[in-house]
């Protein structure tokens, strides 16, 4: 699908901004997934899950804001994908106590997930307009490729602590208490990607946007807010529950 987007002053087709929408991108998944699990039995159970995986792609979902810097070329673009996540770990477990222990000790049910993943990958952006096509979203530091900005790993731990009290056959009043990110880890979703400059200052000093004197910033970039955290996930979550079963 092509939009063409034109001033109504004017049929000058010199002032006619083109945008095109299309679905040419290409992408390639390979992945191992490795799953161990163990039913619950003498009031224990567990779940091991590993994934190995590596994506490629030629660019994001159709998008005005990331449409490649040559949509003639596709081929250029081909990197790793911005979801791309290499390792990715869950363990889970769950311990009830038997019924047959005291008053107190009986019914409690513990339940516990681990996640650790690998980081995801972003793109290094110019911020303005580096290559002179008016579109200055999409345009990158020097000829980096896509996605060299390596964000930071995942990491949460997930809690549940419930107990039954059975009063009835088959009736029983259930009180539970999870916690998400049990441990409040902050895990970064989205990056400050923009660099500020046309190049990388440290390699090319007379790089548009790069300041006279040297830059301490991260990678020599005049954007002090460059690779800093543009969003978060969910910090520690606690809720609790009442669930009557009949």
């Amino acid at each position: 699908m092509i939009l063409f987007a034109h001033s109504p002053w004017s049929q000058d087709l010199s002032n006619r901004d083109l945008f095109e929408a299309t679905s040419r991108w290409d992408s390639q998944y390979d992945g191992l997934l490795i799953n161990v699990n163990k039913r619950l039995s003498h009031h224990f159970s567990y779940g091991i899950s590993y994934t190995w995986s590596k994506t490629i792609d030629d660019g994001p979902n159709p998008s005005f804001v990331l449409i490649p810097q040559d949509s003639q070329n596709f081929r250029a673009e081909r990197a790793l994908s911005s979801d791309d996540v290499r390792n990715r770990l869950v363990v889970n477990g769950t311990v009830t106590t038997p019924k047959e222990w005291n008053m107190f000790a009986r019914d409690y049910q513990l339940g516990l997930i681990a996640t650790i993943q690998s980081p995801m990958r972003f793109t290094k952006f110019a911020g303005f307009d580096a290559n002179g096509d008016i579109f200055g979203n999409n345009d990158r530091v020097g000829i980096e490729p896509r996605n060299t900005f390596i964000g930071d790993n995942f990491r949460s731990v997930d809690f549940r602590l419930g107990r039954s009290f059975p009063f009835k056959e088959r009736r029983s009043l259930e009180v539970l208490a999870e916690a998400f990110n049990l441990f409040n880890t902050t895990n970064i979703r989205f990056f400050n990607t923009v660099y500020g400059a046309s190049d990388f200052c440290p390699f090319d000093p007379t790089a548009f946007g790069c300041p006279a004197t040297p830059s301490t910033f991260r990678e020599g970039s005049p954007n002090p807010n460059y690779g800093s955290p543009r969003a978060v996930f969910n910090p520690r979550q606690i809720q609790l529950a009442l669930r009557f079963n009949f």
